[in-house]
């Protein structure tokens, strides 16, 4: 997607790259991203002897995280269009040998058809121009009965405590409509998941809770107000007035925010 470094990290060069690679790995390890990965995991419902393939796998932690669940006799294939990020994941993986990366794009899968029990693609599709191929792709190699797991954030559900209510309802609108791919993407999962045909479909919405730096959402709200100021959305003042008061509440204990994430759940028909 034009603007988005997401897309392809590769392209905004190596050590870009290997810094996304780095926030990946501190992200994952937050407790708001626990919960919401687990979530997603237990979507998956990963069993013994699966193969499985994570589409946009980024370093490979969503992989670590469910790959464990196909032992004994499973596998697990990462795929990312970033070579950089291949790399990270491989050498995240160690030893592990029931999980290989490989660099492709998720338009055009490195597996064959009715091949694999289950793909999943989390934090994808908001960076994608057109998501549906994606998710047919994704259709065309699970075998029939097979599962298609997808997540994405929307960033218009972001609640945050702050005095202000007109400066932070623009802040949110201008870092949601412009900076970083759809962040309407999360509720748009079920219409993706339907052209791609598949069926008994699930929505299942998990809200994460910030109430302190430990959370992933505590810093987003940090980056919001800096690329709303850098867009020219709010001022430098409103800037500084906006996170001086997030930096007073969590001083004090009194922070909030939340964001809620969808992962969509279909399987692949019989027959197909």
């Amino acid at each position: 997607m034009p603007g988005d470094p997401w897309s392809n990290p590769s392209a905004i060069g190596p050590e870009d790259a290997a810094r996304m690679a780095a926030f990946l790995e501190d992200r994952a390890a937050r407790p708001d991203q626990i919960l919401v990965n687990t979530a997603l995991r237990d979507a998956l419902s990963p069993q013994p002897g699966e193969r499985m393939l994570e589409v946009g796998c980024g370093s490979g932690a969503l992989c670590r995280l469910v790959a464990p669940g196909l032992l004994p006799g499973g596998e697990l294939l990462g795929v990312d269009v970033a070579p950089e990020m291949v790399a990270a994941a491989r050498t995240l993986a160690g030893q592990q040998t029931h999980m290989r990366f490989e660099v492709g794009a998720g338009a055009a899968l490195p597996a064959e058809d009715a091949t694999v029990d289950a793909a999943f693609g989390a934090r994808l599709l908001l960076h994608v121009a057109d998501p549906v191929p994606i998710v047919a792709e994704m259709a065309r190699v699970v075998k029939p009965g097979g599962r298609v797991v997808l997540m994405d954030w929307d960033f218009e559900t972001v609640t945050v405590t702050h005095p202000d209510r007109e400066l932070t309802r623009r802040l949110l609108h201008w870092r949601c409509d412009h900076h970083s791919g759809d962040n309407w993407s999360g509720r748009r999962l079920l219409g993706y998941a339907l052209a791609a045909g598949l069926r008994d479909l699930t929505v299942i919405p998990v809200t994460t809770i910030a109430r302190d730096e430990t959370a992933a959402l505590t810093g987003s709200m940090f980056r919001a107000a800096g690329v709303a100021r850098d867009g020219g959305a709010i001022t430098p003042a409103e800037h500084d007035a906006w996170t001086g008061e997030l930096q007073q509440q969590l001083a004090e204990g009194r922070f909030l925010a939340s964001i809620t994430y969808f992962i969509v759940r279909g399987e692949q028909a019989n027959g197909n």
